[in-house]
């Protein structure tokens, strides 16, 4: 603790650590004993961009290049990853989707492929937490709720979307933190999240396909992934109970291959590297890295763009 307490004085040196000084540091004490806090706001100086997806590419697909420009900025960049990507292979292959999307980052970072992972703390849960050890403003957290078709496929629901639109639904995700979600606890944790993060922008995915889950399908024009529309639903529930002043920018997913190109070259083609370092970790995208050099299928159309599809103030005064 006593590591923290010279940056705690300098960041509340205008109250010169008198009375309401030492009340902050005793409720920063507590909250860090009682496993509620995640990081001292004060080590994100620049602000801090808290982005929540459903797999452990829609970030680099749909949201970059905001991510890497946020890095290069030097603001924290914490990412939240809710569903395993597993696709119901379980364990090994969400494994290295994990170490795929870890190895983008350092390479958006231009930093050595090294991280530290700890156990987060958050609303009576564990996260499982990675950490870029040459820049630890980058974090990337894992829910690791499975990810398998709950059916034949498309048309059919998954352990997201089912969480999200059938009541009393539980959920149990992948060690090495096996916890349960229900809908009305994995909103709360999202809320908590926010409240903790002091966020200056939250990036979802995009809540407007109105769509039926069941009625979704692939490559239809106007569809997205059940999964991507749970996750930005869950989250606006979320901001609804977060109080805080942020901005909330929605990121247009699959369809964003139907409207035009609207990357430079240049975006285009440091988008596509950083893809692609996350591909020849994931199998499914490279089944032999020797041979995998280029962007194939939609994720060819994705990496050449970027849409949102709000960019709101959230003003939330509501007390959790």
């Amino acid at each position: 603790m006593t590591g923290y307490f010279p940056a705690l004085q300098s960041a509340f040196g205008s109250l010169r650590f008198g009375v309401l000084g030492r009340i902050v540091l005793a409720l920063w004490c507590l909250t860090t004993a009682t496993g509620s806090w995640a990081a001292p706001p004060h080590l994100c100086h620049a602000g801090t961009v808290l982005t929540v997806v459903a797999h452990t590419d829609d970030d680099l697909l749909f949201m970059n290049p905001d991510q890497d420009n946020a890095i290069h900025k030097g603001l924290c960049v914490h990412t939240v990853y809710l569903t395993a990507g597993d696709r119901g292979e379980g364990l090994p292959y969400l494994q290295q989707r994990e170490r795929g999307i870890m190895a983008a980052y350092a390479a958006m970072a231009h930093k050595s492929d090294l991280w530290d992972t700890d156990g987060l703390r958050l609303d009576g849960h564990t996260l499982l937490r990675h950490t870029l050890r040459g820049n630890p403003h980058i974090q990337l957290i894992m829910l690791r709720i499975p990810d398998p078709w709950l059916g034949p496929g498309w048309g059919s629901l998954t352990p997201l979307s089912r969480l999200e639109s059938i009541p009393d639904t539980q959920v149990q995700s992948y060690g090495p933190y096996r916890e349960t979600y229900t809908r009305g606890g994995l909103v709360s944790l999202l809320a908590g999240l926010i409240q903790t993060e002091y966020p200056q922008e939250v990036r979802t995915m995009d809540p407007t396909i109105q769509v039926a889950y069941q009625a979704l399908c692939w490559r239809c024009e106007g569809h997205d992934h059940p999964d991507h529309i749970a996750s930005a639903r869950l989250m606006d529930d979320a901001m609804a109970t977060a109080p805080g002043l942020y901005a909330r920018v929605a990121y247009l997913d699959y369809p964003s291959q139907e409207r035009a190109i609207n990357l430079t070259d240049a975006e285009v083609e440091r988008k596509t590297a950083i893809f692609m370092r996350y591909m020849k970790d994931d199998p499914h995208y490279c089944p032999d890295v020797s041979r995998c050099s280029e962007v194939r299928g939609p994720e060819a159309k994705w990496v050449e763009r970027q849409y949102t599809v709000s960019n709101t103030r959230v003003t939330a005064t509501a007390v959790r």
